[in-house]
Order: structure tokens, then sequence, then C-alpha cells
């Protein structure tokens, strides 16, 4: 009827301006522009055409269906998610988020180029839970990018280095950034099954930014903090070791098969008695209060996305737009997966620009995973590759928000930022690549392969870095920077002659410069403009 048209059209204007209050113009922008192609789409030719549709059909698809605005997505967010947000408040709200900075500052702030590698783990640790990459730039980078600073970084590398700690979280389980109930969703599988796939690549994610950071603490001679300026790790330990028990709860009740719900609600109820037992203080009605209106803020910025994307997900859906995507990249790359697996990069990255991690990743697994799933690629690797780069879009210039929120608090040319924090995480743009060609990276294969595919890839990594920072202990010429590049392709190959070549070109590589060349010179600091 006319009155249901009418509230159907205002529904939707309503989703398009909460969500620009919530994020900006990129996504009800891209959402107008798919609403477009479904009303004016049959005048294309070719590919991308479509057959007419009313205005009818269209409101019908995007308000009333299951592939539309009321989608799995926006469910996910009203059951699931919102569980896990109001955990997330809970803890920041007591402490745990200044709990993991100060965990991470003392294990790494003694350590040379300590500061940076605080923000390199606190931001692990606090982006695990705050599930927003710029959240988590303005929550630890206020703290370590003037840290990072006074020691003799560089303003612009500083500030990459909080960017891209602070986007890993998102693909750090146990929550990131609530995908991880949606992918669960999307494949029919267990969520822990999620957490699981998920781990290896995060943990080399931050190995590989961790090698980087000290890499340049080597080039640029800066030593680590004095004890003095640090929290010691024994009083963090005593005044706030409880914290810590809310995750084991999760993780041991989702272990025993508890529902996400309900495994996150009874964490939240272990989080109240830890904190009735050892800090009462803390559980007062002022932050509970708090706790509860943070939680219901998360929820709201999340199922408002949802909503939004699922404006998107319906467009593809009535139009076919997804089976054309699949056509596309199929035809372009003539069946040769890699040419694919660039392909779908390059757009998920495109697409993913100045959105959100959860609308995102929606409109990447409707439109780009289903043509990676039909060239062969494990539905488990295709979905986390889409979920990889549309993260990344993050700190990638043009529209890199993470890198533009870290250059502004580290006051240094946000470009610049940008593309340091593209060449800090190479590596996070390589491991989508290795985990398609070898799922044994995602958990999917006999224990002993996992181990060894690990500790291949962790080395790999080091080689790396070795190669980009042309360093070890020290300087390293252009050669022996050339034979690291070749001994990290070995590595992450999967492939045992591979693995076995890389490992003695590694090995041979690192006792040279960590044992022989260290003790005949003194390898003095490169020098560098600390300063833009």
């Amino acid at each position: 009827t006319t009155v249901q048209l009418v509230a159907v059209i205002m529904l939707v204007v309503l989703v398009l301006e909460a969500t620009r209050r919530l994020t900006g113009l990129t996504l009800p922008i891209a959402c107008l522009i798919f609403l477009a192609y479904a009303f004016w789409g049959d005048r294309f030719t070719g590919v991308l055409g479509h057959a007419p549709l009313s205005a009818k059909r269209i409101l019908e698809q995007i308000s009333i269906t299951s592939e539309g605005i009321f989608g799995s997505s926006l469910g996910i967010s009203a059951t699931y998610v919102v569980i896990f947000i109001i955990l997330a408040g809970f803890l920041e709200t007591t402490g745990a988020g200044q709990f993991f900075i100060d965990i991470a500052s003392s294990a790494t702030g003694t350590k040379r180029g300590g500061p940076a590698k605080i923000a390199v783990v606190g931001s692990c640790l606090f982006g695990s839970i705050s599930g927003s990459s710029v959240a988590n730039v303005v929550s630890t980078g206020t703290f370590t990018i003037p840290l990072s600073k006074s020691v003799g970084y560089p303003s612009y590398f500083a500030g990459a280095v909080e960017a891209v700690a602070s986007t890993g979280g998102q693909l750090m389980p146990p929550v990131m950034a609530a995908v991880a109930f949606i992918m669960a969703d999307n494949l029919s599988v267990p969520y822990i099954s999620i957490c699981g796939a998920a781990l290896i690549p995060a943990v080399l994610y931050y190995w590989s930014l961790f090698s980087m950071v000290d890499a340049k603490a080597v080039k640029l001679g800066i030593a680590g903090l004095k004890k003095e300026q640090l929290p010691q790790g024994r009083e963090v330990l005593k005044n706030g070791w409880f914290l810590a028990l809310p995750f084991l709860v999760l993780i041991a009740l989702m272990m025993m098969n508890y529902t996400p719900m309900k495994a996150g609600f009874y964490a939240i109820v272990s989080l109240l008695v830890i904190l009735l037992i050892f800090d009462r203080k803390k559980l007062n009605w002022a932050n509970i209060t708090n706790a509860l209106e943070n939680g219901a803020k998360g929820v709201i910025s999340v199922s408002v996305t949802s909503a939004c994307a699922g404006i998107i997900v319906g467009v593809i859906m009535i139009t076919g737009l997804g089976l054309k995507f699949t056509s596309i990249i199929t035809t372009v790359s003539n069946g040769n997966l890699l040419i694919a697996l660039i392909l779908s990069a390059v757009v998920a990255i495109i697409l993913g620009m100045g959105l959100p991690t959860v609308p995102a990743y929606i409109v990447m697994s409707s439109l780009v995973a289903p043509a990676l799933i039909k060239m062969g690629v494990a539905p488990m690797a295709a979905h986390m590759f889409v979920l990889y780069f549309a993260v990344l879009s993050c700190i990638t210039p043009p529209v890199a928000i993470a890198s533009y929120a870290a250059a502004a608090i580290a006051d240094a040319n946000a470009i610049k930022v940008g593309f340091e924090s593209v060449r800090l995480a190479v590596v996070a743009y390589i491991i989508p690549f290795v985990f398609v060609y070898n799922p044994v990276l995602l958990f999917d294969g006999k224990p002993i392969d996992i181990f060894l595919s690990f500790a291949t890839a962790v080395l790999g990594c080091m080689a790396l870095t070795w190669a980009i920072e042309g360093v070890v202990e020290g300087k390293i010429p252009w050669w022996a920077r050339i034979v690291s590049l070749l001994a990290a392709a070995f590595l992450v190959w999967p492939e045992h002659l591979s693995d076995v070549l890389g490992v003695v070109i590694f090995a041979v590589l690192y006792y040279f410069y960590r044992y022989k060349v260290k003790k005949q010179q003194k390898v003095l600091p490169i020098t560098e403009d600390k300063e833009e």
C-alpha cells in the first residue's frame, strides 16, 4: 500500500542518515550508488545490465526480506554482537584496557625501541576487544605516539606503527570487530572455528610489525626506556591479574560448545563476581552504568552500519550483481587464480575504503568471496582473504582512516604516515595469498603440518624484514638484502623443499651477521632525519 511504501522510504532515509552521523558519508554514498544501479541498471548494456525492476520490487527486497536491511548481519548484531560489545564496555570501564597497556609497557618498554613495541603489543591486546581501528588509535595512540617520538622515532613512523598495530586488532581473535560472528553465520561453522583460523595469520601480522619496529630501532640506535619510567610488571599483575580471568572463562566456555551469547553473558557475570571479590571499588553504580552506556553506543554503531550494508546486499541479490561480478573476475583472470586473487584484493581495498570493518566484510563476502570459491579456493580462506584486504583499506592510501587519525596525533604528514603504514604492514598484504595456497595456516591440517608451516612463516617474516630494512644486527649490503628476500620467498612457499632451502639461507645469514660481523666491526646507526 501507499502507506507501507512511504514507511519503507522513511526507513531507508533514516538508516542512511544514522549511518552518516556515525561513520561519515562514505557508506551512505555507496548505498545510494547501489540503489541507483538497482533503479536504472537496466539501461546498461553487456554484463552489468539487469532486467527492469519496479520501485515496489526494490523496496520490498531491501525492507522485508532476509537479504536486506533486516538481514542476518543485523540479526547477529542484535544477539551475539551486543553481548560482546557490552563485555568490552565492562572491560574498558573497569580498567582492563589500561591493564593491557601496562602489561605491554612492562614487558617491552625496556627493550630497544621500547615505546614503539609498547604500541604493537598494547594495541594488539586492546584492539582485540575494541573492534575499531580508529577507536584503538585514539585510545592507545595518545600515549604511545608521543612516547615513541620522545625517544627518537620520526613522527611519521610513530604514527604509522600505531595505525598498523591498531588495525590488526580487528584481525585478532576473539572479537575481531564482531566479524567473527557474521563470518561463522555465512560459513555455517562454529564461532570458535573462525577464531582458530584467524589466530596464526594475526600472530604473523603482529610478529612482522614487531620485527620492523626492532629493525628501525637498530637503524636509529634507539634504546629502551628506563625501568623507572615504566609500570613494574609484578605490581601490574598483582593489582590486575584478575582482569584476564573473563577471557579465560570466555575461551573455556566456547571450547565447551556453549553458544557465543551464553559464553559472553557468563564472561560478564564472571567479571562482576571477580570485581566483587578483588576490587569492589570498581564495582560501583557509575562504572556499571558507564559500561552499559558504552556497550549501547557500540551496538548502535555496529547495528546501524550492518543495516546500511544490508541495503547494498539487497541490491546485489536482486540485480544478480554478485553472479555478474563472479563472472567478471573469472573472465578477466582467464581462470588464473593468482590474477583473480590480485583483482579481488584491489576490489576489496577500494570498496572497503572509509567503511567500518563489519559493512566492509558484508559487502566483500557478497561480491568477491563467491568468485574465489568458484575458482576452487576453500570457503574459509576466501572469506578470510576478503576480510584482510577490507581491513587493510584502513591503512591504505588514499582513504586510510586509521593512518590519518594517527597522523593527527603524531602531528605528521597524513600521506607520509599512510605510505609508511603500507610499508610496515607489507607482510599483511602477503599473508592472505599464502593461506589461500596453504590453508594449513588456517588450522586446516595435521598438527605437525600446522606447526611447521607456522614456524617457517615466522622465519619468513623476519627474513622479509631484513630485506626491507636492510639490517640484521647492523647494516647489511644490498646483495644480502636480495638473499634475504629470496629466503623469505622460500620460507612462505608451501613446499618442504623450499622450506629447507629457506631455513638454510636464513641460518647462514643470521649466523654471519649476528655473530661474525658484529664482533669484527662496530655498526654505527644509519643517519636518518628524525623529523619530517
